[in-house]
């Protein structure tokens, strides 16, 4: 897995992707967001969010429905990573962490 964050700080990441599931663990201050590829469905990917300290979805769908991920900005502030992820829904998932793994294409 990389530590794909700390190079894509701002940047949009995982447009079009499907967003399967999110399981958070407590405990461990971790959260797996499941992705299918769009290039690639039958292709699973975890993006595993380390240190988390803080984490957020809506469920309103705004938009309407939708799955997919429209756009992720991602920006650092010292050791502290900020996640804005939007679906095509015009919900948010919002995360603050300390460091993230993607097993990408």
């Amino acid at each position: 897995m990389l530590d794909c964050l700390s190079s894509c700080e701002g940047k949009s990441l995982f447009h079009d992707f499907e967003l399967t599931y999110i399981v958070a663990d407590y405990r461990n201050k971790q959260v797996t967001i499941q992705l299918k590829s769009p290039r690639f469905p039958q292709n699973i990917h975890d993006l595993k969010l380390f240190g988390v300290q803080h984490f957020q979805m809506e469920f309103a769908e705004p938009w309407g429905k939708g799955i997919y991920v429209a756009g992720t900005h991602i920006k650092q502030d010292g050791s502290i990573h900020s996640m804005e992820m939007q679906l095509n829904s015009g919900d948010l998932v919002t995360a603050e962490f300390e460091r993230a793994e993607f097993n990408g294409e």
